[in-house]
């Protein structure tokens, strides 16, 4: 047998996070978040590493970023918080000021794009996308601001 190449910490990263996605992904959301809270307690207590840093990036594929409506972006928005395993407490905690608890809850709840660019790579950035998706989802929210701007003044 092959011992796997690469930093351990990273593997058990990877490991995690496909174990979290996994349990998202098919319904069982408590179960995910239960493996969240198991993985920050191992980083933290057994392994002395600050679990906010140290937790992995959230795997979303390139080709699940897309929105051609207002609605479909507020859903892509809720597929990436439920894949973060994230609570919206633990969000607004994290995002401090740029991005308050009612805020967050707006975003996910009504059927409105959201108007604060901040607002929007702030929560996708604390879900814990990837730079690079952290810009698709910026450009699909250009691209449909601009859409709506253009209905309004039409």
């Amino acid at each position: 047998m092959t011992q796997p190449s690469g930093d351990p910490l990273e593997r058990l990263n990877r490991l995690w996070a496909q174990l979290m996605g996994a349990l998202a992904r098919s319904g069982r959301r408590a179960e995910a978040l239960a493996a969240y809270r198991e993985v920050r307690v191992i980083l933290g207590t057994e392994l002395g590493i600050d679990p906010e840093v140290a937790l992995p990036l959230i795997p979303t594929p390139a080709t699940e970023l897309r929105a051609a409506t207002a609605a479909e972006f507020i859903d892509l928005l809720r597929t990436i918080h439920v894949r973060s395993g994230l609570t919206l407490p633990e969000i607004a905690r994290r995002a401090g000021r740029v991005l308050p608890r009612s805020q967050i809850y707006s975003l996910l709840k009504r059927g409105k794009l959201p108007t604060k660019p901040e607002q929007v790579r702030a929560f996708v950035t604390i879900c814990g996308l990837p730079e690079s998706r952290v810009a698709r989802v910026m450009e699909l929210w250009a691209t449909l601001r601009e859409q709506t701007e253009l209905v309004v003044s039409a």
